[in-house]
């Protein structure tokens, strides 16, 4: 069975692994080993973009409300359209930030790069709406985020800082974030000034997934997403709720 093994991942280019993959290989995979998909209630998608990441969530997760933050007008009309036969997943035409109020964002020809912090030559600009993780949370009344994703390139300890009154709390149970490994692009918060961030609430770094190659082919990681658990969940066993 050895050999066989062996033989099908050199001939497909693959691998094979019996029971699981390795932690840190897949997020929701690794959340569900730990913690139970149906004990996933709440999950703020933050910097939606059209729906991906809401669409996954609303299949991995069978017990989760979805709260999908888009600013961009063009953006979130299509996430609007791509989550429409979701029930569970509610789509807002906000960003976050670390007060409500208004903010320009720099729209780019992929508006997965669309940005309050980095200005694309040329691109677009638009005034959005913000609002803040605490003051959406209560206005929806949630009391407990189980799963907060932000993908905002490079204003994630903004959006954290709109958040505080939840992570004081650990109100809020898992987190991941869009990290470069130090302040180098501007393009996304560095690893260590999240980490730095993070620990202050007593959340703890649980693994990193995603990692993105550097595009110039360079032997050398661009930026992956962090995932940090609330301190109140690090003891083998802990329940989200």
């Amino acid at each position: 069975m050895k050999e066989f093994k062996k033989l099908f991942e050199n001939v497909t280019g693959s691998r094979i692994y019996r029971n699981s993959l390795p932690h840190g290989t897949d997020c929701l995979l690794d959340l569900h080993k730990r913690f139970g998909r149906d004990n996933f209630k709440v999950v703020f998608d933050i910097g939606a973009n059209i729906g991906q990441s809401a669409i996954e969530y609303v299949t991995a997760l069978p017990k989760a409300e979805i709260y999908s933050f888009e600013p961009v007008s063009s953006t979130y009309e299509e996430l609007s359209s791509n989550v429409r036969s979701f029930s569970r997943v509610h789509p807002f035409k906000l960003g976050m930030g670390s007060a409500a109020g208004k903010a320009t964002i720099t729209v780019g020809d992929n508006s997965r790069t669309s940005s309050i912090v980095v200005a694309h030559n040329g691109g677009k600009l638009e005034e959005i709406d913000v609002d803040t993780v605490a003051g959406s949370a209560e206005r929806h009344g949630i009391d407990l985020i189980d799963f907060m994703k932000i993908d905002t390139e490079g204003y994630d300890l903004q959006v954290l800082a709109g958040a505080e009154p939840l992570l004081e709390r650990q109100k809020i149970n898992i987190v991941i974030s869009e990290c470069e490994p130090a302040a180098k692009t501007g393009n996304f918060v560095s690893f260590q000034n999240l980490v730095e961030y993070m620990s202050r609430y007593d959340y703890h770094f649980f693994g990193a997934y995603e990692q993105q190659p550097e595009w110039s082919g360079n032997n050398s990681v661009l930026y992956w997403n962090a995932l940090f658990v609330a301190g109140k969940l690090v003891t083998a066993g802990a329940k989200l709720h």
